[in-house]
């Protein structure tokens, strides 16, 4: 008799708690979010803080082609977090580290726009944030050629709030990663709390900037942990089942607690066939490990 009273009870318990979670989630506002303005948005808000105070194409190249590759900086990470948090919870909590990598093009035969290009993550409250190597390709890799319809590089918030591109301050060809400092005019920004490498079957929630769909959340698991070179550490990659794709680059991928366990990197698509009908069956997708930006930041992975 008791043991059903035990089981009554604990029923009971679990009924009244998924009730409440139903009405928490109920009661939460729903913000509806207009995207389609956001580039012009990003346009008038480079007017008002002009153009002029931001480091053009030519000038990122000049001082990035001066840049060592995997040199080590004293960037200490944000601690990460212990408690378990829910989806919603870790987008609303996390979205503030996020930003947009844009260029502006001038006007030439076309009128002058703002074009979304990647996603950045804020490493110190006072500007220090990463990104991919590919994102800096045509600044960092020295046979690469600027475009010439492309006049600033520049990051910026999803309010709208943007940020000159100062300097890079280290890089990896082969880790995929950039790291670099803006200039936050005095604001103090989010940064995003590091976490640990995850083996395979781990939970993962990424938020990122597929094109034409910033901010948007996706989760899986971590698929595979694999090398692509076993002589540098900077090759290892963590493969996982959460959907993004181009514009997603430099992405956060985060764990259960919200903090980022990898960058999204690339993808690989995988074909029935190499003549045609291809018959693509899956695309897998690569990130970059927290431990190998965590090299980069301090020199070491603690």
């Amino acid at each position: 008799m008791k043991f059903y009273c035990k089981l009554l009870c604990s029923g009971l318990v679990y009924f009244f708690l998924g009730t409440l979670t139903c009405l928490a989630q109920k009661g939460s506002k729903v913000i509806y979010r207009d995207y389609t303005r956001m580039e012009a948005t990003l346009l008038d808000s480079l007017k008002r803080e002009g153009l002029s105070r931001f480091t053009g194409m030519r000038g990122l190249r000049q001082q990035a082609q001066s840049v060592k590759e995997g040199t080590r900086l004293k960037v200490e990470p944000y601690r990460g977090a212990k408690r378990g948090m829910k989806p919603g919870e870790i987008i609303a909590g996390r979205r503030a580290s996020v930003l947009t990598v844009n260029k502006y093009q001038g006007a030439t035969t076309r009128p002058e726009t703002v074009v979304g290009w990647a996603a950045a993550v804020v490493l110190t409250p006072d500007g220090v944030c990463v990104s991919n190597y590919h994102v800096f390709l045509e600044m960092l890799e020295p046979s690469a050629r600027l475009n010439p319809a492309d006049s600033v590089m520049f990051v910026a918030t999803e309010e709208g709030k943007v940020y000159p591109i100062t300097e890079i301050l280290s890089f990896s060809k082969s880790g995929d990663m950039a790291i670099f400092k803006i200039d936050t005019r005095g604001d103090i920004l989010t940064p995003m709390p590091l976490g640990d490498d995850l083996p395979a079957g781990c939970n993962v929630h990424v938020l990122s900037h597929p094109e034409g769909y910033p901010y948007a959340y996706t989760n899986g698991v971590v698929f595979r942990t694999v090398t692509l070179n076993p002589k540098d550490i900077f090759a290892r990659r963590m493969e996982i089942t959460a959907d993004y794709a181009k514009g997603a680059s430099g992405g956060p991928i985060m764990d259960d607690c919200g903090n980022m366990v990898a960058m999204v990197s690339s993808i690989r698509a995988i074909f029935y066939s190499n003549q045609p009908p291809y018959s693509q069956q899956m695309n897998v997708k690569l990130t970059i490990p927290v431990s190998s930006l965590r090299m980069l930041m301090q020199g070491k992975n603690e």
